[in-house]
């Protein structure tokens, strides 16, 4: 049975900011049409199993390491693979490459299903996701960075409030709108001086259209670390890897 997923992408207006680069958002945005496709040949994409099976996939986490910015125009081949497969979670890597095969980004997922009724975790045999398809070896092993957080009110950067375009057919906020809201913990001209290396979002909690959500940032030399709550509950934690851009970038 066929285990991977191969496709080419031309990075357009929707896959690149302001400075016509692909960054975490438009990145994000990417993986998760690639990993939809993947699953969506084993007839599991999240909007069909919600319906054959009553279940989604949730991400728990993810990490997205560059190793050089795809850019406005270039046109990008992405492959999915599976690396692991446990009977809770499925672990997903994606590469992004040049057409030549030079290594752009590269990212690393962990999903879990989740019941839709009453958000239980459920077993992976019980979603049409073949447990027994072969793994590769993954293209980025790099560990999940795990790191306690908690930030108060010195690091508050803004509030806001969930709008419907940030939710998702499940009626909760999309993963990719919280990549979003990272960015925007800072202005423009921050990120006209920085360059994202490496990314990593755990997410812990939902929420929904209407509710109110803090955005919270602190930056310790190359490194920022991020906390999105509502009220007392934490829903996301992320951290960045910067670096000084250079002339000309």
């Amino acid at each position: 049975m066929k285990n991977t997923y191969t496709a080419e992408q031309r990075i357009t207006a929707a896959f690149s900011d302001r400075r016509c680069e692909m960054d975490i958002f438009h990145a994000s945005q990417l993986f998760q049409d690639a990993f939809t496709e993947y699953f969506t040949q084993y007839g599991c994409d999240a909007i069909s199993m919600s319906r054959s099976h009553g279940a989604v996939w949730a991400i728990a986490r993810s990490k997205i390491v560059y190793d050089r910015m795809p850019l406005w125009g270039e046109t990008v081949r992405m492959t999915v693979i599976p690396v692991k497969i446990s009977s809770v979670t499925i672990h997903l890597n994606v590469l992004v490459e040049s057409l030549e095969g030079t290594p752009l980004v590269r990212c690393r997922q962990e999903l879990c299903a989740v019941d839709v009724t009453d958000h239980s975790l459920r077993r992976v045999d019980t979603t049409p996701f073949p447990v027994d398809l072969a793994v590769c070896p993954p293209v980025l092993d790099t560990p999940f960075l795990r790191k306690k957080v908690s930030l108060d009110e010195e690091s508050l950067a803004y509030r806001h409030v969930v709008r419907s375009t940030d939710t998702d057919f499940n009626g909760h906020t999309n993963n990719v709108a919280y990549v979003r809201l990272l960015l925007d913990a800072f202005p423009s001209f921050f990120w006209d001086q920085h360059l994202i290396r490496a990314f990593d979002i755990h997410y812990a909690a939902e929420s929904r259209e209407g509710e109110e959500l803090q955005v919270y940032r602190r930056i310790e030399g190359s490194e920022v670390d991020f906390q999105i709550k509502a009220g007392d509950r934490s829903l996301v934690k992320a951290f960045l890897r910067l670096e000084p851009r250079g002339e000309g970038q």
